[in-house]
């Protein structure tokens, strides 16, 4: 029986090996001595550490004015601008960033002084009302519950997120203990009272739609790219329920009527480029569009300044029937 001998490694196989098992090592070495590398959080929450981790006298104040609260700065403030922000939140940076992003400031705050038992407050400077709601909306877990303590908030089991004016929130707990909730409410209270006070919840562009059909805190501001249309940016997304069908219908105030009227036909023509057809289909809309993309539907019509439309409709009656209302209601804004 003949046997085959085993061929010589040749000179690039050879170092390729050798560049394989270097990286191996080097990745190695890099988990043994992370193992000995301590985050700077942790060293900050270390009583024997605090006092050098403080910063100058002028950082020292507590992001949050705790005056009158059973509790106590457990970190010393943080601050950051666009160009570190990755340092604190790296993977969800770009989100922030491209709505207008200032600043975060961020600091924990202990109830009994326990290295396990802590709120951690995160106050995102977003310039203005609008930026601040974006990302409060883009953010905002499914079936949340509102939260009474404060407007425009919404609590998970050991967090509360809120905006108000321009700034965007997160109020984040070690556990879900009701002590650590009842922490958290405090924490948004003193913030708003510091910032002008409660007031009514009414978050940007809820005005710009109907109120029959539309589903509780469904309200969104994409400020770029909505849709993956470079060219639609700050544009409103509602959630609506219609005969059973739900549907997303958007608006976005242009500020001119020949603004809305030109992004609304370049709008059109994009989806056609990308291979939608254009469908013939009695609509309660002048002037309106009907875009069919494989079995969903796109509505998009202009009146006023005002881009608005249906987006990715299952069923065409339905979504014609909204695509009405939205428009009768933007009219009367106009008028």
């Amino acid at each position: 029986m003949k046997t085959t001998a085993h061929k010589k490694p040749g000179k690039t196989e050879t170092r390729l090996s050798m560049a394989f098992m270097a990286i191996l090592l080097i990745a190695g070495t890099g988990v043994f001595m992370r193992q000995f590398r301590i985050n700077p959080g942790v060293v900050a929450m270390r009583p024997e550490s605090r006092q050098q981790a403080l910063p100058s006298e002028a950082d020292q104040s507590a992001v949050v004015d705790i005056s009158g609260l059973k509790m106590a700065p457990f970190s010393p403030p943080e601050r950051f601008n666009p160009d570190t922000l990755y340092e604190k939140i790296d993977g969800r940076a770009d989100l922030y960033l491209s709505s207008g992003f200032v600043s975060l400031s961020t600091q924990r705050f202990s109830i009994d002084n326990t290295a396990g038992n802590w709120v951690e407050v995160f106050i995102y400077d977003m310039a203005t009302p609008e930026n601040a709601f974006s990302v409060y909306s883009m953010q905002r877990r499914e079936g949340a519950q509102g939260d009474e303590t404060v407007p425009n908030a919404y609590r998970t089991e050991n967090a509360l997120f809120m905006a108000h004016e321009k700034f965007y929130l997160e109020i984040i707990g070690t556990d879900a203990s009701e002590a650590l909730q009842q922490a958290i409410g405090q924490l948004a209270r003193a913030f708003v009272q510091a910032h002008g006070g409660a007031t009514v919840a009414s978050a940007p562009g809820a005005d710009l739609f109907p109120a029959s059909g539309l589903q509780a805190e469904s309200l969104q501001l994409v400020t770029a790219n909505a849709f993956g249309y470079e060219q639609l940016d700050r544009i409103y997304t509602a959630e609506y329920l219609i005969d059973g069908t739900r549907l997303t219908a958007f608006v976005s105030d242009r500020q001119t009527t020949a603004a809305a009227s030109a992004l609304a036909a370049q709008y059109r023509q994009t989806l056609v480029s990308y291979g939608a057809a254009t469908a013939d289909a009695p609509l309660p809309v002048e002037g309106a569009a009907v875009i069919r993309f494989f079995d969903t539907y796109e509505i998009i019509f202009s009146r006023g300044k005002y881009l608005a439309g249906i987006h990715e409709a299952g069923s065409l009656e339905a979504a014609g029937s909204l695509a009405g209302q939205l428009a009768g209601h933007l009219e009367r804004l106009g008028e």
